[in-house]
């Protein structure tokens, strides 16, 4: 960090506070913001809608996007485009010219391999008539799997489904064979496209478990081993290469589109609570879900382009890519291994990219840990940060132009590359601290969004120039949001809250097979359950508070809700991930923590001068588990909650989770029900402690 860094925003702060008091002692009357924004910053970005009345409430008690006005609610972001079959054909109209990317290896060098719209558009033609060959008959009555990581593979044979009305059904790449065979059966599925060998084995071995799968198509090239073993096990085995060119040979088929109305994809749940649900999604549906683009600003004549890294068995994942495909961005794939995403976002430069919090947060204690034990770098660091949220506050607008930006914040910036301008945050809650580093330091639009699979991914979005954290949004214009009482755990719409439920036309009919689950999941007069708790703020922008069923009473009568507690103890530089477990019949919250490896051996040599231990010792010394418990009750009292609301006991493990082991779902949320059962023993342990030392507390 340079000293003529230093000096740049040691002036402007000054010049700052120079302005902001001058009111004081002179006779104009003008608002202070208001003369800071004009002298500094130019012309402030005008929001969609007035930023203190976001919402309007509805004669039902439900809200609908302010901007709305007296008008009903909306299809879709483009006027015509109401199904992904004609949202992708727009994007060559618009400027789309190379569409799907991959990283290959050639001369020593990866470079980015891309296939054009119309490349793409021929090659899921044919992949259609092949599917036409099989006998597959046209319409939504005929489901097709896709079990596979992403790939440029997955999105045409997603086109190529879609070519004649067929139904895509999405399988998680980390999924257990368990519910493999369940959503395979369920769906009866004859066909399914994968990635690799190792998941054609796994079908050929499973044979006997899936009744209704005849035909696989596997991406990548097939090994005599494996065709022999389909042959010897009755399934017909093409590469995508193969099954391709079969296609081209057919007489060519004119495509039957779907309409707004048919079927599109049925996506399951990634499993939190048990076995995962069917969630049927039309293409008006999904079409719909991308007016949470509108609050966007897209550059005529550019193409975009976007990393897709999230699982595209998640609807956040497909409804970001057919947003993209609408205004003719290209996407890129990342490589797979969340080691190599950085080096991907940079290899690629995109304009947008969607992603988690869990993924800002590790960015967000990356950088910070470089500057820790370095006093004056982490004053100017968090001074610019400063700096920029004031900066972003005053002018309603992300930039990377200030002094700031080129003295202090470039290299924090091109970890994302020089093209970003949005990142979306959604899936989970987001890091108080962790958001404001990434509004303050990436000098882009970080939004926070909410949804479900049952509303096609977001249904509120929230609002370019909107500088509060904690806040989701309004809800977008094809959908209205209403807050039901939760008497049962305490919470009241005119107090402090209630059930989240949703209408409109990115909600979903029901769940596949499942009327009794269907039924239970909407009100009579249209709702659908979310099975969150949220509140409004005055501002007419949604806040969720906790998922319903983490609510629980405890022994003492009190409400807690784990995932804040969670929440607010990300912040520790201990945490790398967190689940925090409550028993009913318990007085005591306790926490299972997977520490910083790199944090931890450096607390451990500073604090108690313990060297030369692996990851997994330093997990077993009782002494830093008792540290990390002592911050997390500081935390708690700093952050004026009641000493219930934290935790008693921390157990330090050194087993992170994963989707790959169960403990999260693709989208990196904590399993809890799985999280519990693993750790069982542990938990107990803790709760054994606990209890001996409040009777050992008696005893005195």
């Amino acid at each position: 960090m340079s000293y003529r860094g230093l000096n740049l925003i040691t002036r402007q702060v000054i010049s700052r506070l120079t302005f902001r008091y001058s009111g004081l002692f002179t006779r104009i009357t003008y608002p202070i913001s208001v003369q800071d924004r004009g002298f500094f910053f130019g012309k402030r970005r005008v929001p969609r809608c007035d930023l203190k009345n976001q919402s309007i409430i509805q004669e039902d008690g439900g809200r609908k996007a302010a901007w709305l006005g007296d008008g009903p609610l909306q299809h879709g972001w483009f006027e015509g485009v109401l199904t992904t079959y004609s949202g992708i054909r727009r994007g060559p109209t618009v400027g789309g010219k190379e569409m799907l990317g991959k990283r290959v290896m050639k001369d020593g060098k990866l470079e980015w391999e891309w296939i054009s719209y119309d490349q793409a558009f021929e090659t899921s033609d044919h992949a259609s008539q092949a599917i036409r060959k099989l006998g597959i008959e046209i319409g939504e009555e005929s489901k097709i799997g896709i079990y596979s990581n992403n790939r440029p593979e997955w999105i045409l044979s997603e086109m190529a489904i879609h070519n004649f009305s067929n139904v895509s059904v999405p399988l998680y790449d980390t999924i257990t064979n368990d519910d493999m065979h369940y959503i395979t059966n369920l769906c009866e599925i004859s066909l399914m496209f994968v990635d690799a060998e190792i998941k054609t084995k796994q079908l050929i071995r499973d044979k006997s478990y899936l009744s209704s799968l005849k035909y696989i198509v596997q991406f990548n090239e097939c090994s005599d081993d494996i065709k022999e073993m389909a042959r010897e096990n009755d399934f017909r085995l093409w590469s995508f290469n193969e099954f391709v060119e079969m296609g081209k040979k057919q007489k060519h088929r004119p495509h039957v589109p779907p309409t707004p109305e048919t079927l599109a994809t049925i996506s399951f749940t990634s499993g939190t609570t048990g076995r995962p649900k069917g969630v049927m999604l039309t293409h008006l549906n999904m079409c719909s879900a991308t007016m949470s683009c509108e609050e966007f600003e897209n550059e005529a004549g550019v193409q975009d382009a976007y990393l897709s890294y999230l699982p595209l068995a998640h609807i956040y994942e497909r409804l970001c890519l057919l947003s993209n495909f609408m205004i003719g961005s290209r996407i890129g794939f990342s490589r797979g291994d969340p080691k190599l995403l950085v080096d991907d976002v940079q290899a690629l430069a995109p304009r947008s990219f969607a992603t988690v919090p869990r993924v800002i947060d590790k960015i967000h204690k990356a950088v910070m840990k470089q500057v820790q034990d370095k006093p004056l770098k982490k004053m100017i660091l968090n001074a610019a940060i400063a700096y920029k949220l004031y900066h972003y506050k005053m002018t309603g607008k992300a930039t990377r132009k200030t002094w700031v930006d080129k003295y202090v914040l470039h290299k924090i910036q091109m970890l994302l590359g020089p093209n970003i301008r949005q990142l979306i945050l959604g899936a989970a809650k987001s890091d108080v601290s962790a958001m404001r580093f990434a509004r303050g330091a990436f000098g882009v639009e970080v939004l926070e969004g909410y949804g479900q699979t049952e509303t096609s991914g977001p249904t509120t979005l929230q609002l370019v120039g909107d500088t509060r954290i904690g806040c989701v949004g309004p809800p977008m214009a094809c959908a209205m949001i209403k807050l039901i009482d939760v008497p049962e755990l305490g919470y009241s719409v005119d107090k402090n809250g209630g059930e989240v439920l949703v209408k409109g036309h990115n909600v979903t009919s029901g769940y596949y097979k499942n009327p009794e689950a269907t039924a239970s999941s909407f009100t009579e007069d249209g709702y659908m359950k979310t099975g969150d708790i949220g509140r409004f703020t005055a501002e007419g922008s949604l806040q969720i508070i906790d998922r319903r069923k983490n609510v629980f009473k405890m022994p003492q009568g009190k409400f807690v809700a784990p995932d804040l507690t969670e929440s607010l103890y990300t912040s520790s530089s201990f945490v790398q991930q967190i689940y925090v477990h409550g028993d009913m019949e318990k007085p005591w919250l306790v926490a299972i923590v997977v520490p910083d490896p790199e944090y931890l051996a450096s607390y451990a040599l500073t604090k108690h001068n313990i060297n030369g231990k692996t990851y997994e010792q330093l997990c077993n010394i009782p002494i830093l588990a008792d540290d990390v418990l002592r911050q997390f009750v500081e935390l708690t009292e700093e952050d004026k909650r009641p000493r219930y609301e934290g935790v008693y006991g921390v157990h330090l493990t050194p087993v992170a989770f994963s989707a790959e082991n169960g403990l999260t779902t693709p989208t990196l949320k904590n399993k809890r029900n799985a999280i519990a059962q693993f750790f069982k023993a542990e938990i107990d342990g803790m709760y054994k402690k606990i209890e001996t030392s409040e009777l050992s507390n008696l005893a005195k």
